[in-house]
């Protein structure tokens, strides 16, 4: 039996990949799926273009995911392509020519643009742009990713603790043989014969509870929503990566990133206003029309970073992207503990492989990974069986009998299954409509509870960015919540 702790899409790829080669796995995910990394990025499958000049090795590596994902989870990724688009007078000339030779020496495909054609698709872009260069950027949709893992995984006999924290490590000889846990049935102890810290920016913290401390460099990085899909495609700064620098469309909505501040703690930043500002300001660059955009809400997710003492990088933008797997064996640290840290979610699958050989060669398994062959169809349907059925959430067209399919399960987990309450009115309605059916399975109290954790969930985003039109727009919404809805506020 081996022990994953972390229920992203390294976590979860790891397990589905020991899994498929008749490995026995059990994960351990302290929150919901994506409750980390996973859950809170800007959404793009890269093609490489973002890192071939400072990180080459990670921009093949890109690459070569990117082909393999758009195979084997088509349903989990939009080919929308992407730009790289000249900023103007104030980009560095003699980057162009190190971008185009990194992305020939990465072999990913770059062609220029008349600029006629991309501004045709992108009004907003900035007249005084004077080149685009399309690559094979996509959207990948995060949540769903985890959803398909997940179940594939637990169809072939895995299991999947969610809510679920790890309180300790059990050492016996040196060498890790369980782990002890507390979720909602209470303390267990898991036994292993392999424990593999996937946890993300927690791998550290991880790593004090079996006594050989991982060195990870933590940068919070803020992105902002905007309420309408400004661009069918990404589009990205031409220059060094930095601050808001990348528009990602993302169903109805469009996402700008992001911002990178060190920090200490694992779990995700308070977004701050003054940041939300600046990362407009920065956004100007690429679409001076942004002021006139509406911002929906900002998030802020965390990046874990590998940073070994000897790398010398002063911040995560000069830190590598690729991965590292750790036996903490050869390491001097306990035997039966692996780590995998860094990377990116696009690399998931190569993560999980790299860290599927090492595994099995400790576990003594000779079956290779089968990842790079097996399609993550979907396990059930997606979209409403009745597409005239009432949509509840009108602005992400979430029907009825859909979200009567989920009533057992809690609200919080509509959102990232359907997208449900995340188009621009933020649940204003549609949580109040969503209420009625969750009613129809737990008892009132519960709903009410759930309702009010998923209305902070979504305000704590909203009031970062509290200006103009949009602190007009909150007060109007808490009004219909509260003298239309009757909701308690």
């Amino acid at each position: 039996m081996v022990v994953v702790v972390g229920g992203g899409a390294t976590g979860l790829g790891v397990a589905w990949d020991l899994q498929s080669r008749g490995i026995p796995v059990t994960v351990v995910e302290q929150g919901d799926l994506g409750h980390g990394t996973s859950g809170r990025f800007h959404g793009l499958l890269h093609s490489g273009g973002r890192y071939v000049v400072r990180d080459p090795a990670a921009a093949r590596e890109c690459w070569q995911e990117n082909q393999l994902l758009r195979r084997i989870a088509p349903s989990a990724i939009e080919d929308t392509g992407g730009y790289f688009v000249d900023g103007g007078p104030d980009s560095d000339p003699k980057f162009l020519g190190l971008w185009l030779h990194g992305c020939r020496t990465a072999g990913i495909p770059v062609r220029e643009e008349p600029l006629s054609r991309v501004r045709a698709l992108v009004p907003d872009l900035n007249p005084g742009s004077r080149r685009a260069f399309w690559v094979p950027d996509a959207v990948l949709e995060g949540f769903r990713m985890l959803q398909l893992l997940a179940g594939h995984l637990e169809r072939q006999g895995g299991r999947v603790l969610t809510h679920t924290r790890v309180d300790a490590v059990a050492l016996s000889g040196g060498r890790a043989v369980g782990v002890d846990v507390e979720g909602p049935a209470g303390r267990e102890h898991l036994a292993c014969d392999l424990l593999i810290n996937a946890a993300g920016p927690w791998a550290g913290e991880l790593s004090q509870l079996y006594g050989d401390p991982i060195p990870l460099q933590l940068g919070g990085g803020l992105m902002l929503i905007f309420a309408h899909r400004r661009t069918p495609v990404v589009v990205n700064r031409l220059g060094p990566p930095g601050d808001g620098d990348i528009l990602v469309p993302h169903q109805s909505v469009a996402i700008l990133g992001t911002t990178d501040v060190p920090q200490a703690d694992p779990a995700p930043p308070a977004a701050s206003r003054a940041e939300a500002r600046r990362l407009v300001d920065l956004g100007r660059v690429l679409f001076p029309s942004i002021d006139a955009w509406r911002v929906l809400r900002a998030f802020a997710g965390v990046r874990p970073l590998y940073q070994p003492p000897s790398s010398g990088a002063a911040t995560s933008r000069w830190v590598t992207r690729d991965f590292t797997v750790i036996d903490h064996e050869a390491a001097g640290g306990p035997a039966a503990v692996l780590a995998v840290v860094g990377g990116k979610f696009t690399t998931f699958r190569a993560m999980a492989e790299r860290t599927g050989d090492a595994a099995a060669a400790h576990l003594g398994v000779h079956a290779a990974s089968r990842t790079r062959g097996m399609v993550l169809e979907p396990l059930a349907p997606d979209a409403p069986h009745d597409r005239e059925a009432p949509a509840v959430c009108e602005c992400e067209h979430v029907g009825e009998d859909w979200l009567n399919a989920l009533r057992h399960e809690p609200l919080r987990r509509w959102r990232t299954q359907t997208w449900f309450a995340m188009g621009p009115c933020q649940g204003t309605f549609c949580v109040h409509r969503g209420a009625g059916i969750r009613r129809r399975e737990v008892p009132g109290r519960q709903v009410r509870d759930e309702v009010g954790a998923l209305r902070a969930e979504r305000d704590r985003g909203f009031q970062t960015v509290l200006w103009g039109a949009n602190a007009q727009e909150w007060a109007l919404n808490r009004a219909v919540r509260r003298e239309t809805l009757g909701e308690p506020l």
